[in-house]
Order: C-alpha cells, then sequence, then structure tokens
C-alpha cells in the first residue's frame, strides 16, 4: 500500500505529465496497431494471397477501343475468336497438359423497338443498319462466367437475377438507367430485333435491374451499342434458343464468342500461358486474366498506404519513444532531496524504486492497452476507407506480438525510472555539511601562502580562529 499509495500521490500532483504520457503511450499504440496491419496484408497480399487466387482467362483485343471504333463496320466481325480458333488452342493447352476448366460469353448488337437507349454516345445519329442495333446483348453459360464482363462488375438492384439452372427461362436483366428512361419495371416484356432483319424479333421477360459498382466505364463510347448501360444481359440458353449464336453467320449476325477459361491456381494459369504461347490467334488479341489485372488494380493503393506507413511507423517510433523517454526522465531525475529524505527515514531502494517504476508503469500501460483495444477495433474500417478489397483485421499473432511489444518498452522506462534510485549515491547522505567550508579554507589559505611568503601565519590562524568560533554559534 506504501508504494501504491505514494506512486497515485506523485500522479495526481503532475495531472499534466501524467495526462501527457498516457496520451503519448495510447497514440503509439493504435498507429502501431493500425500500421502494422496494414503491412500484414500488403505482405499476404503480395504472397499467400494472390497464391490464393482462382483465376479466369480470356482472348481479349488489346486495343477495345480501337475495336469499337470500327461498331459501324459490319466487315469488321471478320476478326472474332472463332470456334475453330479456341480448338486449336485447347489442343495446345491438352498437349502440354496444362489443367483448364471453360465456361462462356457470348454477345451480339440488337436492335431495341421501341426501346430508347441511354444517351451519351460519340457518333448516337448513326443508324442501326450501320452499327446492328443501339444495344448490345450478351449472354453467360452459367455464373462464373459474369466475371469476364468486360463491360464490370454489376449488383441487382432490384428483382432478381439471372437463372442458369432452368433452362426454359427467357430472361433478361437492363441496366437501372435504361429502365428509368423507358419506364420499365421487373415483370414486364421486352420485344429486341435482329441486327441484320428488324422484322425478326425477340420477346424476353424482365428479371431484374442491375446497376455497375464502379464508374470506370461510364464515359462516352463510339456508339449507342457501347455504352454500358445499354447492355442487356441473359443466359446462354436463351441466347442459343433464340439461334443467335450461329456457326456460319456474317456480319452483325455473327456473334462474339469469348470462351472463359477458368483456373484453379495462378500456377495453373501460367503453365496454360506458357503452353498456348506459340499458338497462332487473330490479329490484336491477346491472353488477359480479368481475375490477375483486378487484383493487381487493388494492390496499387494498398501499395501507396504500405508505403505510407513505413515511414509514418518510423517516425512514431522514434518520436513517440523519445517524448516517452523525456517524460521518464523528467519524472525520476528531478527528485534528489525525495529520494535522499525517503532513505534517512528508512525506505529502503527497493521499495522506493518499486514505486517510481510503478508511476511509470501505470500511465503508459493504461495508455497502451486503451490504444491496442481502440487500434484493433478501429484498423480495417479506418483502412478500409483507402482501400477497398482487403481485409486489416489484425489476426491473434499480431496482437500478442504488439501486446508483448508495448509491454516490454513500458518495462523498460519503468526500469529507467527504478535506476535512478538505484544509482543514488547512499554516501552522500552521511557527508559532512562543512566539507565545502573546509575545502574553500584550505584552497584559501594555501592562495594566501603563495601571495605573501613573509606572512608568518598568525593572520591565516585568526581566521581560522574566527571561522570556527562562527561555525560553533551557528
Amino acid at each position: 500500500m506504501f508504494v501504491a499509495k505514494n506512486a497515485w500521490s506523485a500522479l495526481r500532483r503532475h495531472p499534466w505529465r501524467t495526462v501527457l504520457t498516457v496520451v503519448v503511450s495510447l497514440v503509439v499504440a493504435l498507429w502501431s496497431v493500425f500500421g502494422t496491419a496494414v503491412l500484414h496484408e500488403y505482405n499476404h497480399a503480395h504472397g499467400a494471397g494472390y497464391d490464393q487466387l482462382k483465376p479466369i482467362a480470356t482472348f481479349t483485343p488489346r486495343d477495345v477501343n480501337a475495336m469499337q471504333e470500327q461498331g459501324d463496320n459490319a466487315d469488321s466481325t471478320k476478326n472474332y475468336m472463332t470456334w475453330n480458333d479456341y480448338n486449336v488452342i485447347g489442343t495446345a493447352a491438352n498437349e502440354k497438359n496444362a489443367q483448364f476448366r471453360y465456361t462462356l460469353v457470348d454477345s451480339v448488337p440488337v436492335r431495341g423497338g421501341d426501346l430508347t437507349p441511354v444517351s451519351g454516345a460519340a457518333n448516337a445519329d448513326v443508324g442501326a443498319d450501320e452499327t446492328g442495333g443501339d444495344f448490345t446483348l450478351t449472354s453467360f453459360l452459367n455464373a462464373q462466367a459474369v466475371e469476364a464482363n468486360t463491360y464490370g462488375d454489376y449488383r441487382i438492384v432490384d428483382g432478381e437475377g439471372l437463372g442458369y439452372e432452368d433452362v426454359t427461362r427467357h430472361d433478361v436483366i437492363i441496366s437501372k438507367a435504361l429502365a428509368d428512361k423507358n419506364g420499365i419495371k421487373v415483370g414486364d416484356k421486352v420485344t429486341l430485333g435482329n441486327a441484320k432483319d428488324a422484322k425478326t424479333t425477340y420477346t424476353y421477360n424482365v428479371c431484374g435491374l442491375y446497376a455497375y459498382t464502379d464508374k470506370d466505364g461510364d464515359a462516352a463510347a463510339p456508339f449507342a451499342k457501347y455504352m454500358r448501360d445499354n447492355v442487356l444481359y441473359t443466359t446462354y440458353y436463351a441466347f442459343a434458343s433464340d439461334e443467335l449464336d450461329p456457326l456460319d453467320a456474317s456480319g452483325w449476325r455473327r456473334p462474339d464468342v469469348d470462351v472463359v477459361f477458368l483456373f484453379d491456381t495462378v500456377r495453373q494459369y501460367d503453365a496454360f500461358k506458357a503452353a498456348v504461347n506459340d499458338v497462332t490467334i487473330p490479329s490484336g488479341y491477346h491472353l488477359s486474366s480479368p481475375t490477375i489485372e483486378r487484383y493487381e488494380r487493388s494492390l496499387r493503393p494498398l501499395d501507396a498506404l504500405a508505403s505510407t506507413m513505413r515511414l509514418t511507423l518510423i517516425l512514431l517510433w522514434s518520436i513517440g519513444g523519445a517524448l516517452l523517454l523525456a517524460l521518464t526522465l523528467l519524472a525520476a531525475l528531478p527528485r534528489r532531496e525525495e529520494i535522499g529524505f525517503a532513505l534517512q527515514v528508512g525506505v529502503t531502494k527497493g521499495r522506493l524504486a518499486w514505486q517510481f517504476m510503478n508511476e511509470i508503469l501505470w500511465p503508459t500501460l493504461f495508455g497502451a492497452a486503451l490504444g491496442l483495444v481502440i487500434g484493433c477495433f478501429t484498423a480495417n474500417p479506418l483502412a478500409g476507407n483507402f482501400v477497398d478489397g482487403h481485409l486489416f483485421t489484425p489476426d491473434g499473432r499480431l496482437i500478442w506480438n504488439l501486446i508483448w511489444t508495448s509491454a516490454v518498452s513500458c518495462l523498460v522506462l519503468a526500469a529507467i525510472a527504478g535506476i535512478r534510485v538505484a544509482a543514488f549515491p547512499i554516501a552522500q547522505l552521511f557527508a559532512s555539511p562543512y566539507a565545502a567550508y573546509d575545502a574553500h579554507d584550505t584552497t584559501a589559505d594555501t592562495t594566501d601562502a603563495v601571495a605573501d611568503p613573509t606572512d608568518t601565519g598568525t593572520t591565516a590562524d585568526t581566521t581560522d580562529a574566527n571561522d570556527t568560533t562562527d561555525k560553533e554559534q551557528a
């Protein structure tokens, strides 16, 4: 109780120093959690996180804008990838024992009938006879194919998504922007026209409305059919039942076939890429992985944040450590009289050192503990404001490392305060209070003797006698 009571009294006598110690400890601990959580996710994302990807791969045009500029030239469809091209690719991969699965995305331009397209196209005045229509009908074989959608990720905002298991459904989902422009609701019917023959129509049931989850693709396109809000999505079964995937079609009736290759690991994708590297494909196409490209894009803000946090942590630990050390020395050094008095009245050095250590331990441990708790709960939402698609929740091992590091740091600071007591020279307690006077007198005598060699010493003796009398009277 003696130690605790005195330590608490000392902390209360210096409230601002105590509060500052708590605040500095809290800030250092909190930002240590945040910074190390970011660096931990950075290392995971560039290591195990990348290796755990299940990439998809597609053969896409190198210059999508150049391809879209040909949107009023029906002969440009001759440059599409064909089933024969994909068969050659599959054969080359099998010969090298490259493992893969595949799914399918097919699309064709269609006329909208009474539908009015979402505006914004650069060449909005070009007619459907040249472009094949103001809309694009894209079909997916299954849910996995949606990941390869070149127009971006979307979510259903009204109604329901496409049902890939029920081959009898003839559904379509349209963008909310297109639905609002035409007053369409979930459950309504839409009629689309053939790209080459407007009299050939197809009727679909609107089962849902979608909205894109990103804004990257909202820029104006050359033609209305390439505006991504003018894209209608359906299942491949409904697409094929309307005979929109003929093998021998030409012009805008020829579908843009996109075979999507599926892999369980990045290593499988790399093996497939090496296996088909020498295969001849139509000019302008190349193999790419939307999964890996999307993942690498998500790493850019993470890399920038991690780079910032490295410097921040160095400054945080340097400045924070220096401040805590200064506060510790300020609490321990200017207390010579207090230490001397306590030792004179019988307090042992051990108890006094433990008191000094507690004066440092209590505020630093409290601040560090509070900072660690706040940091663990706020690291993920705080970092999520800067980086999407990553988790920054500290795992158990990271938390324990921070706890032990914080505890050891607090103990080191407390030990410094304790050493101040342990290093106090006890001999000073028993030194003569007249030692300084005697030393001064001896120096004076020596100086006088040197200055006046003829002096017999009478004057000096008289002075010593007077000094002694003064001391005794005092």
